[in-house]
């Protein structure tokens, strides 16, 4: 047994000779290469050399472009969550500020609010409502108006018991009594689908001007004189009509309601309230 495996030893190195001596002769080779001064000698070692250094260059380029390729995923990564963290703060920073708005107009105003929160939209339909998180159980009543810091928005249209619809100013069926605060023009405000918020009913003779703000009337019997609706842009004249159209650029930023005031006070208490604080335009 051990003499047939010596045997076997004998034959695979006998038959990988001709490899040994070869790979012999290349060391050797390579040994006399690097230690001969021979000018030839000397130029083909500086040749070999140089090859060297430049697949050596190719490698370490190689490796700094994978480096790179990682570190500037990482960056990519740090910037998406620094640019979500900055989304956040900056809608943090809003809501502070119409909070802040909110209260300060509460603290200003001598009406009774009650703030809502809106919880969604539903303009697509008629009429043109949002949803507030104020209903029959939180004191809420069909027509009590719903105002900004900005102005008029609407009022409420239907009380549920946990929440309240609210017809918008923006709705076609919806309609105040209003003057403007410069020549103290009456008319009617009121939306049209083709021509936006408008005053209308005002005689074509009477003193009204680009930048006019128009507020509530008097004469409303549902809400308070002085709330802000919108600010004229042109009025303009139509040939044999008595009266002129004034279109308005509406005080409130309906694409923006998140938070709204319904105000409690009886509007019988109106008139009253608003001669005594003369603030509200």
């Amino acid at each position: 047994m051990k003499t047939a495996l010596l045997d076997r030893s004998n034959e695979y190195l006998i038959s990988r000779r001709e490899y040994f001596t070869l790979f012999a002769a290349i060391v050797a080779a390579i040994a006399i290469l690097f230690n001969n001064d021979a000018p030839q000698i000397d130029a083909l070692r500086g040749l070999a050399v140089d090859r060297l250094a430049l697949l050596q260059e190719k490698l370490s380029w190689f490796s700094r472009l994978t480096q790179s390729t990682e570190e500037m995923s990482a960056l990519r990564q740090r910037a998406t969550q620094l640019m979500l963290e900055n989304s956040q703060l900056r809608e943090a920073y809003l809501e502070n500020f119409r909070l802040r708005r909110l209260l300060e107009y509460r603290e200003r105003t001598p009406l009774q609010l009650r703030s809502a929160r809106v919880l969604f939209a539903e303009r697509s339909r008629t009429p043109n409502t949002v949803v507030i998180d104020l209903g029959a159980r939180q004191g809420m009543r069909v027509n009590m108006p719903v105002v900004t810091p900005d102005g008029l928005a609407g009022k409420i249209y239907k009380v549920n018991a946990r929440t309240s619809l609210v017809q918008l100013l923006l709705d076609r069926n919806f309609s105040v009594s209003a003057r403007s605060q410069g020549g103290r023009v009456l008319g009617i405000v009121s939306w049209s689908e083709t021509r936006g918020l408008e005053m209308t009913g005002v005689p074509r003779n009477a003193v009204i001007k680009a930048g006019d703000m128009v507020v509530t009337s008097d004469y409303s019997a549902l809400y308070p004189p002085g709330l802000r609706i919108g600010k004229v842009i042109a009025p303009s004249l139509e040939k044999g009509e008595p009266f002129m159209r004034i279109p308005l650029e509406p005080a409130v930023r309906f694409d923006r309601l998140e938070e709204l005031f319904v105000i409690t006070t009886p509007a019988e208490s109106f008139k009253v309230t608003v001669a005594d604080s003369s603030s509200g335009d």
